[in-house]
């Protein structure tokens, strides 16, 4: 399980510096080859985005989400996990945790500790193939049209971005047909920290095999 979020992690890092760059409508091409998509950029609703999934926002920690997750708890490492389940609906709510500085327990005298546990900073949506239109006109009616996509014979990731959330919608080919069985909903706030996190932790382990390192 640690493993799989681990890659789901390093993923959505991919995915928020796709988002950064391409933040804007339609690409001009994919217009003129498919005319329902050119719409004014205005038509996204960014306000409408949520900063967070349902009611739960970005930046909760994993154990005051667990009551306010939608469907029935079937899974959770107590950190940086939980998985949840309703009908033929997989909720996985990722946390991002850091962990503890080796001296930091000896130099934290305040009375009240903090939680060792992380923080939501993704949910993925998992359900059966569902033909990708049905899916995208959904989305589309709460949140407006999108502002990017990576679409190639029938596979890649249609994004709306504002300011504090992505949503990304997975189009897998089946049968040659596009389908759709994931949604992400990511904080790219709390996915630049994780980014700049996962490289301090990088450059660290470099010094320690350096400074262990005997030619």
């Amino acid at each position: 399980m640690r493993n799989i979020f681990l890659a789901i992690m390093l993923l959505f890092v991919s995915v928020i510096s796709y988002s950064q760059n391409n933040s804007t409508t339609v690409d001009n091409n994919q217009n003129q080859n498919n005319p329902k998509q050119e719409v004014p950029k205005e038509n996204t609703d960014k306000s409408s985005i949520p900063e967070g999934y349902g009611n739960i926002s970005w930046g909760i920690l994993l154990s005051d989400a667990k009551d306010k997750i939608a469907g029935r708890l079937t899974y959770t490492d107590e950190k940086t996990v939980i998985i949840s389940k309703e009908s033929e609906i997989q909720y996985y709510y990722g946390f991002f945790y850091k962990e503890p500085e080796e001296n930091e327990a000896a130099e934290n005298t305040e009375a009240v500790q903090q939680k060792d546990e992380g923080k939501l900073f993704y949910v993925l949506i998992s359900f059966p193939y569902i033909d990708k239109d049905l899916i995208y006109e959904k989305i589309k009616e709460k949140y407006g049209i999108h502002t990017g996509e990576t679409l190639k014979d029938n596979q890649g990731a249609i994004v709306w971005d504002s300011e504090k959330t992505v949503i990304i919608m997975w189009v897998e080919r089946y049968n040659k047909k596009p389908y759709c069985r994931k949604i992400t909903y990511l904080s790219k706030e709390i996915a630049k920290e994780l980014n700049e996190y996962t490289k301090n932790m990088f450059i660290k382990k470099e010094l320690d095999v350096l400074k262990n390192l005997k030619p």
